[in-house]
């Protein structure tokens, strides 16, 4: 790996749906040149694959967090799942657990459920991510994009409007949106 593979990979890192072409313009190469780069670090298993990472909010959802003390965490998940499912646990120092739940409705009812849940628990706290208000007025065509776009992040828009049966237009509207 070199200097122009760092680059391309900062670059996917920040967002791996940027065009080839867009990022060899910024780092001083071909499109079809960061294309081959890429395809070489999938291969070398560099990178092992590409994600969509989409925010609870955008679909109507709140984030709470617990910061628990305790060995026991397949229990303490146990007692969080009856809450919502984990989808982010993060062993810390001295016994420490910070574990996040995404929730549809209620926030502050499934705090206090969860904290009646955890009440054989040392918790430290649990509170609720502050909602960094992004839209979430999805449409059934944003929802359907995104499904294409879970299975595959570098699909270019002309593909996903094939997959879709969408317009290349109404894909790109969406995008902007998302």
């Amino acid at each position: 790996m070199d200097k122009l593979d760092i680059q391309i990979l900062t670059h996917l890192l920040n967002n791996c749906r940027k065009p080839d072409r867009q990022i060899g313009s910024e780092i001083g190469i071909s499109g079809v040149a960061v294309k081959s780069r890429i395809q070489k670090m999938i291969q070398n298993k560099i990178i092992e694959e590409f994600a969509l990472k989409i925010e609870p909010p955008v679909l109507g959802y709140s984030v709470l967090y617990f910061v628990v003390v305790g060995k026991e965490m397949d229990h303490i998940l146990d007692q969080i799942r009856l809450v919502g499912e984990p989808f982010y646990v993060v062993p810390c120092i001295g016994g420490i657990t910070v574990c996040s739940i995404v929730v549809k409705e209620e926030p502050a009812q499934k705090m206090e459920l969860a904290q009646n849940l955890l009440r054989d628990v040392r918790v430290l706290s649990i509170f609720e991510a502050k909602n960094p208000e992004i839209r979430s007025d999805l449409t059934k065509t944003d929802i359907e994009i995104i499904d294409i776009l879970l299975k595959d992040p570098r699909l270019k828009i002309e593909e996903i409007a094939k997959k879709s049966g969408f317009s290349t237009k109404t894909i790109a509207r969406s995008l902007e949106k998302l």
